[in-house]
């Protein structure tokens, strides 16, 4: 079922005689016009940035004189990161430096970030890391994930680390890796800007790289077995399932990491 939305009332209209000819957000279009009704569009899909009156109420004077601006600020995507100790690299606490660094200085900032490591060993060295570059930036919250031992498939890890999952996007990525500052910026481009449904971003390498919004994660059970309604079981990894479901469906929601990285 697909969510429609009315333009009705909401501040960013744009209208000629009391009827709607267009969106200040250049949102209509990119969105798909359904019908007019009641002189507003309806949308042909969901729009997070339907704003009405009341809310431009709540702004302050300088807010108000943008309140495009603001509007977007508010649906800008949230994003955690969960990241692999690779406890057989020579120096495995400076790589995991490096990257633990270069996530916190993410435009826009991370929610969240886990390291999961499957040596005790490497625990507090890993809790100071992410409370050196972490601690006291805007609430980000940090896990140290301790695992007996690492799974045969490594995206295993993801099932694992996502108990600590907040709602928004997630990342895999390893020690060593170094995000760039842009990542959120990208994100937001492709989904509020450009108006595109997005999925999934294939990871790299199997599985640096890969960013998913966590409610799809849920949805499909992860990499664990998911059982339907109709009780059949879907027993596929999680990338796999999402694939599938993108090829039965004819759509185009994947983007490679070279696609994405090059946005």
């Amino acid at each position: 079922m697909t969510i429609k939305t009315h333009c009705k009332d909401c501040i960013f209209a744009k209208t000629n005689n009391g009827i709607q000819n267009g969106c200040t957000l250049e949102r209509a279009e990119k969105l798909g016009i359904d019908k007019i009704e009641d002189e507003a569009y309806i949308l042909e899909r969901f729009c997070n940035t339907y704003r009405p009156e009341d809310w431009l109420n709540t702004l302050d004077f300088d807010k108000s004189l943008e309140p495009e601006k603001v509007a977007l600020e508010e649906v800008y995507p949230r994003i955690g990161f969960f990241v692999r100790l690779k406890t057989d690299q020579p120096e495995a606490i400076k790589e995991l430096e490096k990257t633990i660094k270069s996530i916190a200085e993410i435009n826009g900032g991370p929610s969240y970030a886990v390291v999961i490591t499957d040596k005790v060993e490497y625990n507090e060295e890993s809790w100071e890391l992410l409370e050196k570059y972490l601690s006291g930036k805007d609430s980000i919250k940090y896990h140290v994930l301790q695992m007996q031992e690492n799974p045969k498939q490594v995206m295993r890890l993801v099932d694992t680390a996502f108990r600590h999952a907040q709602n928004g996007w997630i990342m895999t990525t390893s020690s060593g890796c170094e995000i760039t500052n842009d990542v959120l910026d990208k994100l937001h481009k492709i989904v509020n800007l450009d108006m595109k449904q997005l999925m999934l971003i294939e990871p790299y390498d199997g599985f640096n790289g890969m960013i998913f919004p966590a409610f799809l994660f849920k949805f499909l059970n992860g990499n664990r077995d998911k059982i339907f309604s109709d009780e059949m079981v879907d027993g596929r990894a999680f990338l796999e399932k999402v694939k599938a479901a993108e090829e039965r469906g004819g759509t185009n929601h994947i983007l490679k990491w070279e696609d994405f990285n090059a946005a």
